[in-house]
């Protein structure tokens, strides 16, 4: 055999053949575990609110629980539905996570015509992290210090006193709403792109009150920030025990509660979801995480994905018929 017919063959064997080391290390990156990558936490609000506040309190614990970095990135805007959007959008890894209330998913898809995602299909649910009530507070420039006073002073002067929120068609927004529809206050609303805006318009008096939540709101209670006039919930928080509930100020009916939950894009494989609940269920365990969290007015919840599906679906029906005889629209 020729030399240039065995370099031919030698050639042929060696275009056929990967290369041992080659292959073995395409099948090494193949079968990395997850993750093997830095994991965002995208907040769809301004820092400063409840599920920025959560995501921050989580993010070094489960980066140690994981072995890889967590970042938090605020895309602010439509009240929370752009960065719902984002996330439907990314790629169905685990790397690109939702940090959201009610809001953007079983809230504003039934008020906004402009919803580019389905919020029940397009975001898969990883674990509902968190509960909390609503809060109503005023400025200190307001002179009223009960829901009471606050109804003699509205009544006084109907579309004269004003309540900021977090954006149409938010959680705090339809707190507000609510509890116009059960007494009658005519007190006008005030949009801002998130709470941690809401906050200092309260603080200074360009707005007069805020339904917020009692995290957000709790240090701002406990130095005389705010005047505190009632809680959403059916019973008192341990946290703020001298604040009444809305039923005790003389409206009853009101029971507004809020959530922040976890989401990945729809697709999203169901191991990755589990190691991820898992992750986040393990940082709300410990003392120091869940210590802060609890002391800020949270109760920690963590369901697996499948509890927290069924409860989406329970919460999405109970907003369609909450939301009809308001008639909110964007």
């Amino acid at each position: 055999m020729s030399w240039l017919k065995v370099t031919g063959l030698l050639a042929g064997l060696a275009l056929s053949c990967p290369l041992p080391q080659v292959a073995s290390s395409a099948h090494a990156q193949g079968a990395a575990p997850f993750p093997n990558k830095p994991i965002t936490l995208v907040i769809g609000y301004p820092p400063g609110g409840g599920a920025d506040t959560v995501a921050r309190f989580l993010q070094q614990s489960v980066s140690t629980i994981l072995g890889q970095r967590v970042l938090v990135e605020n895309r602010p805007g439509a009240s929370g539905r752009t960065a719902a959007d984002h996330v439907a959008r990314a790629k169905r890894d685990g790397y690109t996570l939702l940090v959201s209330p009610e809001g953007p998913i079983v809230i504003g898809p039934h008020i906004s015509q402009t919803v580019t995602y389905d919020a029940l299909k397009d975001l898969q649910p990883v674990s509902l992290l968190t509960k909390t009530s609503t809060m109503l507070v005023a400025t200190p420039k307001l002179p009223v210090s009960s829901v009471k006073e606050l109804l003699d002073l509205v009544q006084s002067k109907p579309g004269g006193v004003y309540f900021g929120s977090s954006g149409v068609g938010g959680p705090n927004h339809l707190a507000g709403e609510v509890f116009k529809q059960l007494t009658g206050a005519k007190i006008v609303h005030v949009p801002y792109p998130g709470t941690g805006a809401v906050i200092p318009a309260v603080l200074s008096g360009e707005v007069d009150l805020m339904f917020g939540f009692v995290p957000g709101l709790d240090p701002l209670v406990r130095s005389n920030s705010v005047k505190p006039l009632a809680v959403g919930s059916a019973t008192r928080i341990a946290s703020l025990p001298e604040v009444p509930t809305m039923a005790e100020a003389g409206v009853q009916g009101y029971d507004m509660t809020s959530w922040i939950g976890l989401f990945a894009p729809g697709g999203t494989p169901e191991p990755v979801l589990a190691k991820l609940q898992s992750a986040m269920a393990q940082a709300m365990n410990e003392p120091e995480v869940s210590g802060r969290l609890k002391g800020m007015g949270f109760d920690l919840v963590a369901s697996e994905p499948g509890a927290f599906a069924a409860f989406l679906k329970t919460e999405d029906a109970k907003y369609i018929a909450l939301l009809k005889p308001l008639d909110i629209k964007e």
